[in-house]
């Protein structure tokens, strides 16, 4: 009998520790493993191009509940530990966040990082304070906060998104720039898509039976919003301010009447029995619904839906 077998030699008792043991120098040699970076974002943009720049580098959450109203919500004290525990906040600004301010009073110790998006961007809405008051709107303020649905100020974002992620965690620098081109690219093209397919339109006239959210995007590609109450989202349209909406409407021959997807379509729908028109939604796409997020519908998705109701509503080609 070979004498190895008379031992009781076991080829695989001595592989299993020598392979343990190149496992764990190799383990060490890496060091320890390091903890994702924890971001929080108040809306849904933000927290979808934080998500795309970090990869699996990052943990990403929303801090806001789906479809909750971004500039009436409160938060709860669960939130504020959320906050306590992340490495970098991003937010707006602008007045979208009425409640931020206070809230980050209350964590005299915070140690994380924060991200104002609309910070130093050619903010829209300035001058529009008298009217806002005059509608009895308390939200926003002077400036025009939604600068999301303008994609080349996105553009903008993601690069500095990216470089607030390379500040807490160097070692993903190249890979935070390399998400954040290829963001950048797919931004870009959607623009571009938005320019084509908005060029040869017989209507430039978005009626929005609403706060006026979208005038960057109106901005940006030569169309022209007009919204029955101005910047603030609690504001209430005077039945003067309807009878303006049908005015111009008849003058121009719109029969296209635009609601923001988030509110019930009741004053747009009455916009369009006066008119003899019909009403098609548009995402704002700060906080999709519960129905939305369960479809799966990101932000890429949302603008391409608002894209083709605004080829529908304005007659292009």
């Amino acid at each position: 009998m070979d004498s190895s077998r008379r031992r009781g030699y076991n080829p695989g008792v001595r592989a299993l520790p020598r392979a343990l043991a190149a496992l764990l120098l190799t383990l060490a040699a890496w060091g320890p493993l390091a903890a994702k970076v924890r971001v929080v974002a108040t809306v849904f943009p933000l927290g979808e191009f934080a998500a795309a720049v970090a990869g699996e580098r990052a943990e990403v959450e929303l801090l806001l509940p789906a479809g909750a109203g971004v500039h009436d919500w409160q938060p709860r004290p669960g939130d504020l530990t959320r906050l306590a525990e992340c490495d970098l906040l991003l937010f707006i600004g602008a007045g979208l966040e009425p409640w931020l301010p206070e809230l980050l009073r209350a964590m005299p110790d915070r140690k994380m990082r924060t991200l104002e998006a609309a910070a130093g961007l050619d903010l829209a809405g300035a001058g529009e304070e008298e009217e806002e008051e005059e509608h009895g709107g308390t939200g926003h303020g002077p400036l025009d906060p939604h600068v999301w649905l303008d994609f080349e100020l996105d553009a903008g974002i993601v690069r500095r998104i990216a470089e607030e992620l390379a500040r807490i965690d160097p070692d993903g620098a190249p890979e935070f720039a390399a998400n954040a081109d290829s963001l950048v690219a797919r931004l870009r093209a959607l623009d571009e898509k938005f320019r084509v397919g908005l060029a040869a339109c017989r209507g430039k006239t978005i009626v929005l039976a609403g706060h006026a959210a979208f005038g960057y995007l109106a901005r940006r590609y030569g169309l022209e919003q007009m919204a029955l109450y101005g910047l603030s989202p609690d504001a209430r349209p005077r039945p003067k301010d309807l009878m303006r909406a049908v005015d111009l409407c008849r003058a121009r021959g719109i029969r296209t009447v635009f609601h923001e997807s988030s509110v019930p379509p009741d004053l747009s729908r009455t916009l369009a029995r006066e008119i003899g028109g019909s009403v098609l939604a548009l995402h704002a796409g700060h906080n999709p619904s519960r129905d939305q997020r369960a479809r799966g519908a990101g932000f890429f998705e949302l603008m391409e839906e608002n894209l083709s109701s605004l080829r529908e509503g304005l007659g292009c080609r």
